[in-house]
């Protein structure tokens, strides 16, 4: 049963390991969730220095519907660079002549009338084409997936420094390009590209800073931005077998994954980050937030379609994923998870799970839940420490699969217990019948006696079913009558044993009429050569003359005997030999007898469960309590000693510490 659990715990444990190394589409939105929670939560302020300028509804309303003549552009060109920025980036594709060129138009008008008109100054794309050589501008490139009927022998700006194998063999790859006319590339300071890469869920939370694009490496807008801003000419890749290792401009590392990809920390990006179209062409606008400012030009309007949802759960143009990348890759800030941070996330997953498991089988159900919840927290906290420092953990289906595997693990245990309980019950229930069984027999070995009552009264109140005290007493003839009292170590079946052993050697020898002596050492050397090597006997044993009134007896480890007389004075009697069975005796002369007159006395002999038996909370009887209950009754009486004892001894109901015995003697 038990190797079937394991085997179980241990596919669940291969599955969830399985799942996240294949990372499949489920794995991927649950590590999603917790990557757009941690992007929303911990936000990183406001981005600076970069504007865009937004064809929005107000300027498509004041200039006409898109595309716009190209001379608008030119303006708005014109206008920026009165303020010096730093770069201006379109995200408009530029692919086709100006179809609103008013020398295209008039160029038509002319053949058909045959009269000669002077249109080049009318030419907005050439107009448009000089502003863009007058500026750094950087424009955009499409990857398309599909063969192009369009040839466009337009190459990056960008000049990449390759080290290792070819980076063209990990990156984003696309068959073709969408991107602008050729004479208007080859005017500009920078090209890149634009293509988003949305995750699954149709969410925008990374996107490439190189692409395999007709067979050349191209740059991500953003990526070209900052080149051009900066003044930089070149890149260097760094690969390895595993792909990309390292990006590098002349003043940032971007670290990418190894497919040249970057995950964006996103920033607020406020009203003022953007500056209205119309308004610039209009030259209506804060300077300042020109002047040393990256600037990108694009469109909220809702009809332009360029609209995208983000990880920190805002719909933003498209443009302003680009500004985000920008500011993440001027700032040294994207998030790290690359193919170091995930295999080390893949090792630390696998080691949580596998301390969840076995957790719950080696130490308590309470405290595995402590150590499980610790964990879980721990494992959080330091997703989140580690997140400020721009590294991402994903927690949440750690968390998820480690608390699965740890219910499972202690769902396990808890059955192991189940059983493991059900069975000692079954084995509890059979020991305590036959405690049972064996303290009913136990008690018809108590003696019943109604003449030799008249002498000796005796009583015992067993902690346990069996008790491992025990009395007896025999008359062997009119005159003389055989006693014992005896404690053995311990409490239960095997003190039972012990002391049956004992009493069926007094009672053998008792009816003999053996000495005393004789009857000691047969019952010593009985309770050593005894398979119970670690347990022994204290015992008063002798013999009364009921003629003489006087009594024979050996005091073997036992507690010290009481002798009463009418005037209520104790003296005690404390022993001279070893306890039985803690050595082998060979000569009955060991045992030495001391016989004393009882006459007008009482003789109590108890087991030490009567003075160290509670009469109060933590307080016991003792010798001195005892002696001041008896004074109290007034009375020598054996009988009524002994059973006002017991009576005070068990009435609060405090559970007895040991077995309550008492013998009393009274000629």
């Amino acid at each position: 049963m038990k190797n079937k659990k394991l085997i179980s715990l241990g596919i669940l444990l291969i599955f969830f390991i399985t799942l996240k190394v294949i990372n499949p589409s489920i794995i991927q939105k649950i590590s999603f969730i917790n990557y757009d929670f941690y992007q929303k939560v911990f936000n990183r302020g406001e981005v600076k220095n970069i504007t865009i300028i937004d064809i929005d509804e107000k300027s498509i309303a004041k200039i006409g519907q898109f595309p716009w003549r190209r001379d608008a552009y030119s303006k708005i060109l014109y206008n920026l660079n009165q303020y010096n920025p730093l770069a201006i980036a379109f995200d408009i594709v530029f692919s086709e002549e100006d179809k609103q060129n008013p020398k295209s138009l008039l160029s038509q008008l002319q053949k058909e009338s045959n009269q000669s008109i002077d249109i080049e100054v009318l030419n907005t794309n050439q107009i448009f084409v000089d502003s863009l050589a007058q500026s750094k501008v950087i424009l955009p490139i499409l990857g398309e997936p599909n063969d192009s009927f369009i040839e466009n022998k337009s190459k990056p700006k960008l000049r990449v420094l390759a080290k290792g194998n070819d980076p063209r063999n990990y990156i984003y790859k696309f068959k073709n390009k969408i991107t602008s006319l050729e004479e208007i590339n080859a005017v500009v300071s920078g090209i890149g590209s634009i293509s988003l890469i949305p995750s699954i869920d149709g969410i925008i939370r990374k996107i490439p800073v190189l692409y395999n694009i007709d067979n050349l490496i191209w740059p991500s807008i953003a990526l070209e931005t900052v080149r051009v801003a900066t003044k930089q000419k070149n890149l260097l890749v760094k690969t390895n077998d595993y792909g990309i290792e390292l990006i590098k401009t002349r003043s940032n590392i971007i670290p990418s994954d190894q497919n040249g990809v970057i995950n964006i920390k996103f920033r607020d990006f406020d009203k003022k980050n953007y500056i209205s179209a119309i308004d610039v062409i209009n030259d209506d606008f804060d300077k300042k937030r020109i002047e040393n400012h990256i600037i990108l030009i694009g469109s909220s309007a809702q009809a332009l379609f360029d609209i995208v949802k983000t990880a920190n759960g805002k719909v933003v143009p498209g443009v302003q994923i680009h500004a985000h990348i920008i500011d993440n890759i001027l700032n040294n800030e994207s998030i790290i998870k690359n193919f170091y941070t995930q295999i080390s996330e893949n090792i630390i997953f696998i080691l949580l799970i596998i301390f969840l498991v076995l957790i719950p089988m080696k130490i308590k159900p309470k405290f595995s839940i402590i150590f499980f919840i610790g964990t879980i927290v721990s494992i959080n906290l330091i997703s989140i420490i580690i997140y400020q420092f721009n590294f991402y953990l994903d927690s949440l289906f750690s968390s998820i699969s480690g608390t699965i595997i740890f219910m499972a693990s202690l769902y396990f245990r808890y059955l192991d217990e189940n059983l493991i309980a059900i069975e000692n019950d079954k084995k509890q229930s059979i020991l305590k019948k036959e405690r049972e069984i064996a303290g009913e027999v136990q008690k018809k070995l108590f003696p019943k006696n109604k003449k030799i009552e008249e002498y000796i009264f005796a009583k015992n109140t067993p902690a346990k079913d069996v008790s491992g005290d025990y009395y007896d007493y025999y008359q062997v003839n009119d005159n003389e009558i055989y006693f014992i009292l005896g404690d053995v170590t311990g409490k239960g079946i095997k003190a039972g044993i012990l002391m049956a052993n004992a009493a069926a050697v007094f009672r053998s020898l008792a009816k003999m009429n053996s000495s005393v002596s004789k009857t000691a050492l047969y019952i010593n050397n009985q309770v050593k050569d005894s398979s119970y090597q670690s347990m022994f006997i204290t015992a008063i044993l002798g013999r009364l003359n009921i003629e003489k009134k006087e009594m024979e007896f050996i005091n073997m480890g036992h507690e010290p005997m009481m002798v009463l007389d009418e005037n209520f004075n104790f003296e005690y009697v404390k022993s001279t030999l070893p306890p039985s069975g803690l050595m082998a005796v060979k000569d009955e002369s060991f045992f030495k007898t001391t016989t004393m007159d009882i006459s007008g006395k009482t003789i109590l002999i108890y087991t030490d469960g009567v003075t160290e038996g509670y009469v109060d909370e933590g307080k016991e009887l003792e010798v001195e309590g005892l002696e001041k209950e008896i004074k109290t009754l007034n009375t020598t009486s054996p009988e009524t000693i002994i059973n006002h004892a017991t009576k005070i001894l068990t009435e609060k109901g405090f559970t007895l510490r040991d077995d309550i015995t008492a013998l009393g003697i009274k000629l």
